[in-house]
C-alpha cells in the first residue's frame, strides 16, 4: 500500500512525464505498482495544469487495474477550481467514481475534537 498526498505530482512530475512520454508509464514506480494507493487530502493545496495532466494520467493508469482511495475536503463540484479544466475533472471523476463508494463525513474534524479554538 501506498500513502501520497499530490505533492507527489510535483515532486515527481518530471519522471511521470518522461515514464509516459516514453510509453512506459509508472515503469515500476511503487504508486503504479501499489495494490491500493491512498491519495489523501485532495484540495489542501493547489496544483498547476501540467500537475493536473499528470494526476489525470496516474488516475488512467490505475483505473480498473489496482485501487486508489482518494480524500479531500473538497466537494467533486469544487475540483474544477482545483484542477483549472471541467474537462479534466469530468474524466478524473469518471474514473474515479466508476466502480466506487463515496463516504461523506460530515462533522467536526476528529484532529480538533476535544479543542478549545
Amino acid at each position: 500500500m501506498g500513502l501520497f498526498d499530490l505533492s507527489f505530482i510535483r515532486e515527481n512530475g518530471i519522471k511521470l512525464r518522461k515514464d509516459h512520454e516514453a510509453g512506459k508509464p509508472g515503469k515500476g514506480r511503487g504508486y503504479y505498482k501499489s495494490c491500493l494507493v491512498v491519495v489523501d487530502e485532495v484540495g489542501y493545496t493547489p496544483i498547476t495544469r501540467d500537475e493536473c495532466n499528470l494526476f489525470f494520467r496516474f488516475i488512467a493508469n490505475r483505473y480498473e487495474k489496482s485501487s486508489t482511495i482518494i480524500t479531500s475536503n473538497k466537494a467533486f463540484g469544487e475540483w474544477t477550481e482545483l484542477f483549472h479544466d471541467p474537462i479534466i475533472v469530468t474524466a478524473i471523476l469518471d474514473r474515479l467514481l466508476h466502480h466506487s463508494a463515496v463516504i461523506n463525513i460530515k462533522g467536526n474534524s476528529y484532529r480538533l475534537k476535544g479543542k478549545k479554538i
